[in-house]
């Protein structure tokens, strides 16, 4: 019969076949490279599925850096919750992504240096009698005063939140503990004496112990803060560094290094008011015109502010770089028995 068939249509015949052919092989092989993957992980040539960085479940290890405001708020009347101060955080983070699913915990450092104004407080001394005898009345007035604490926390951090296409969001709480600290109170005192004798107050007789805004600064030891639960609350955006995340397919030795950028808030969930009993200042008298050896404190450390209540805040921005990254195995389930045959090493 093909003695039958032109010499021309025989040809094409056998060119359409061996193009088929061809073209089969062609798709196996393609096959073979793009969708499978061993039960090791590793991808057949160096290459594997087509995947971003949200596929799969991923095992992160990184380390955060952060800053910001900080101040501490309560409902003592005499101290005011501003102006506040700044904060800074170092810590180590482990972090599960997944099916939508970001679960985070680690290790964290905490600094805080923050500052609390306290409204003017005036002492009257009376009766005093001068060098000739003279009654008078001696009033101390204090003012400019800022009370400040400066403290180091350890922080756990238990987190949940969610991802889409590099944006996150994180909610949780951190456990908070104070490792150490001190405290700073800065003030100006002035004195004045008022006699019955005499109209007006006598001002600015240095030689008499009666001066004018003179600037006093003690350093005390730390506030015993309580322990603490933050809630916190993060929201930002993750980059993928390198090959890996990159619309295509992924090398083998490809790392998954990613950096986030965010911005965060914590606020204390328990009254940490230490329970101290000091006084917020105290005057020898024997020493009443030497402002030296006057004795002030930080006001959280006073028996008095055991009545009322404080709580730390802290805002600002986080920047975490991944360093390694671990991906679960994927399994291809489009290769059918194909891919059972191959053994990839």
């Amino acid at each position: 019969m093909l003695r039958k068939l032109p010499y021309g249509l025989i040809c094409l015949l056998l060119l359409c076949s061996l193009t088929a052919t061809g073209q089969t092989r062609a798709i196996n092989e393609h096959s073979k490279n793009d969708r499978l993957q061993s039960s090791s992980g590793k991808r057949v040539n160096g290459s594997g599925l087509r995947t971003t960085t949200y596929d799969g479940v991923h095992h992160l290890l990184g380390l955060h850096v952060d800053g910001g405001y900080s101040k501490m708020f309560g409902n003592m009347p005499n101290i005011l919750n501003r102006p506040g101060g700044y904060t800074v955080g170092l810590g180590f983070d482990y972090s599960y992504t997944g099916r939508g699913l970001i679960l985070q915990t680690g290790l964290a450092v905490r600094w805080q240096d923050v500052s609390n104004r306290v409204f003017n407080d005036s002492l009257v001394v009376d009766p005093i009698t001068d060098s000739e005898g003279t009654p008078f009345r001696l009033q101390y007035d204090l003012t400019n005063r800022v009370d400040m604490s400066r403290n180091l926390y350890l922080q756990v951090p238990v987190l949940a939140g969610t991802y889409f296409y590099g944006a996150y969001f994180l909610a949780g709480v951190k456990l908070n503990v104070q490792l150490m600290g001190n405290t700073k109170t800065k003030l100006n005192v002035t004195t004045t004496a008022t006699y019955d004798r005499y109209i007006g107050p006598w001002e600015e007789m240095d030689n008499h112990g009666i001066r004018k805004e003179v600037e006093e600064v003690r350093n005390g030891g730390k506030l015993n803060l309580k322990f603490d639960v933050l809630a916190t609350a993060e929201i930002g955006y993750e980059w993928s560094l390198g090959n890996y995340g990159k619309k295509g397919y992924r090398k083998q030795s490809a790392k998954d290094y990613r950096v986030r950028l965010g911005a965060f808030v914590e606020c204390g969930l328990l009254d940490i008011m230490p329970k101290g009993d000091n006084r917020s200042y105290v005057i020898p008298e024997k020493s009443r015109y030497d402002f030296s050896t006057f004795e002030f404190n930080h006001m959280f450390s006073t028996s008095e502010a055991t009545k009322y209540h404080v709580r730390n805040f802290f805002t600002g921005l986080r920047l975490t770089f991944f360093f390694y990254g671990k991906q679960s195995t994927e399994k291809c389930i489009l290769c059918g028995p194909l891919g059972d045959e191959i053994k990839m090493r």
